[in-house]
């Protein structure tokens, strides 16, 4: 081909080019690897509200709301050394792996400052363009940022994420007021006995001071458990910083369990080598609320999830990195359930908006929407297992920070107060009949009761009531355990008082096998829900809370009933 006809092609070739450029519905910007704009077309211009020549010698960084202006130079003197996280926003390390030749492009969505001082919302996407240098390796020559206006979308995605927040919170409502009625069944009952022992001075002071600890406690969770869900329900820009995967999830795990049900068995298998991610704390929680509640409803009335973390690899081709084939570190956090578990079709549908396969008005199908978001904008991924009748395992890899925090805080719950002994057998306490029921009703006549609830405080602080009322107590935490007792003392049995909603064997479940065994075992049921009917025949009902006084008169109606 001669020169001749080279020249008009290379022009031809040009003219459509600068043609697309200017003509494109995205807005695209050129810019020297110092930041500064060579070249905006007119969409890039109409986004920001400036005309292109206007943008033409601006420096990037004017338009970035939160990043630096010299940032460009900084990460160009950390080129070839690890990033600390610290010192780098995520947005600046993305910048600094793309300019050190460690991936191809990046992503971000990030708001931008118009010229009338409005924000924009905008989905960005930075690349690099290279060029042969003198001695023909290839050299970075210029950066290309493409800007998608992305104001409306989030508009929307914020008004769907309120939504889940709501569904979420709706569902949690009757498991948080069982919760707080456990916590103040304990808080009245403690207050009972304190006040009977300021009275009559009776008690050792470290006795009182054992109780005082009690009452303290059991505030303390309702407390703990009114931050968590403001921690849900609040509406504010995520805030990510680095925090250890371990404590989002034993922080969480209580709140979980009040989520599925007592029915359901919650397992944590937490690695404590798993280390921890650049991530915001309420994002994290959404995701494991999200992915436990979808493993929640894949199951009939009973089973288990099983929550664990390890240390993981992502692969670098996943996340866009230029190192195709090696990997990075990353943690794992993988949701399993023995439930129903997905076919193919469902399986490939599972991350669309507003795809459910629940009843009409149970679901709005936004949950694994939400997360795959979640998930994606913190440069992760998610893999699926899962077989009909076979459950479902749901891995969600997040890139690790390669720094971990020489200390991960530990937040098992502690106890502060030595633990009572689960079977008195002594027939009254020394106090005598508690002052709060009245006057000593002199029903207690040496009866037996076999109490269980799972909730701590509230068991022992209705122990130490029913005691000092005169009755022999046989306790139980569970209703594997209230059957065990039952069989060492089944004829000493008169009264049976069960918490109905326990894990495992719940307390109507309890109450059924022992009456088999007993028919004429007097039963009280304790409920913390509103909607629990009474029981009808033998079963009676006490709703939580409720003071010594209501306890030992319940209790002396049922032991007097027929």
């Amino acid at each position: 081909m001669s020169v001749v006809t080279q020249f008009p092609a290379a022009r031809e070739s040009e003219l459509r080019f600068q043609a697309m450029f200017e003509g494109a519905a995205i807005g695209i910007g050129i810019c020297q690897l110092d930041g500064l704009m060579l070249e905006a077309n007119a969409a890039l211009g109409r986004m920001l509200g400036y005309s292109p020549q206007e943008l033409t010698g601006t420096h990037a960084g004017d338009f970035f709301s939160g990043v630096r202006p010299d940032i460009y130079a900084e990460v160009h003197r950390e080129i070839g050394r690890e990033i600390p996280p610290d010192n780098f926003s995520q947005e600046e390390r993305l910048l600094g792996e793309l300019l050190g030749g460690a991936r191809g492009s990046f992503e971000i969505e990030k708001r931008y400052l118009r010229k009338d001082g409005s924000e924009l919302w905008g989905h960005l996407t930075v690349s690099l363009a290279v060029s042969p240098g003198r001695d023909g390796r290839r050299e970075p020559a210029f950066l290309v940022a493409m800007l998608v206006d992305a104001t409306e979308r989030k508009r929307v995605e914020e008004h769907l994420r309120e939504a889940e927040k709501m569904e979420v919170i709706g569902r949690l409502a009757g498991g948080i007021a069982h919760d707080f009625n456990n916590l103040l069944t304990g808080i009245l009952l403690y207050c009972d006995l304190l006040s009977v022992g300021l009275e009559r001075g009776g008690w050792e002071r470290i006795e009182l001071c054992q109780q005082v600890e009690e009452v303290r406690m059991a505030g303390e969770q309702g407390a703990a458990l009114t931050q968590q869900l403001l921690a849900i329900a609040r509406k504010q820009a995520a805030e990510p910083r680095p925090i250890p995967i371990n404590e989002i999830v034993t922080s969480t795990k209580n709140l979980l369990q009040r989520l599925v049900g007592e029915q359901i068995e919650l397992v944590t298998e937490l690695d404590s080598g798993a280390g921890q991610v650049f991530a915001d704390p309420a994002q994290l929680r959404q995701i494991l609320m999200n992915l436990v509640l979808n493993a929640r409803d894949a199951m009939a009335q009973s089973g288990k999830i099983r929550l664990s973390t390890r240390a993981a690899e992502l692969s670098r081709e996943f996340s866009g990195e230029a190192e195709a084939g090696s990997a990075r570190r990353a943690v794992s956090l993988v949701v399993k359930d023995n439930g129903c578990g997905m076919n193919a079709e469902t399986r490939a549908r599972l991350f669309e908006p507003f795809f459910t396969t629940k009843k009409p008005g149970e679901g709005t199908g936004l949950g694994l929407a939400t997360v795959q978001r979640i998930v994606r904008e913190a440069g992760g991924m998610i893999e699926v297992e899962s077989e009909p009748g076979g459950g479902t395992c749901i891995r969600v890899l997040l890139p690790a920070i390669e720094r971990p925090s020489a200390r991960e805080l530990s937040l098992e719950p502690s106890s502060i107060m030595p633990a009572l002994p689960e079977v008195f057998t002594k027939q009254a306490s020394p106090l005598g009949s508690i002052r709060c029921a009245g006057k000593a009703t002199g029903e207690s006549g040496g009866k037996t009761i076999l109490l269980v609830d799972d909730h701590a405080p509230a068991r022992k602080s209705m122990q130490r009531v029913l005691l000092n009322a005169g009755y022999r107590i046989l306790a139980a935490s569970s209703g594997k355990q209230a059957l065990k007792v039952f069989a060492e003392h089944a004829g000493a049995v008169d009264l049976l008082i069960a918490d109905f909603t326990m894990p495992g064997m719940n307390g109507q479940e309890v109450a059924e096998t022992l009456l088999g065994q007993k028919p004429d075992l007097k039963v009280l049921m304790i409920s913390g829900y509103p909607h629990t009917r009474d029981g009808r025949g033998a079963v009676a009902l006490i709703r939580k809370p409720f003071s010594g006084r209501a306890l030992i008169k319940r209790v002396v109606e049922v032991i007097r009933s027929p």
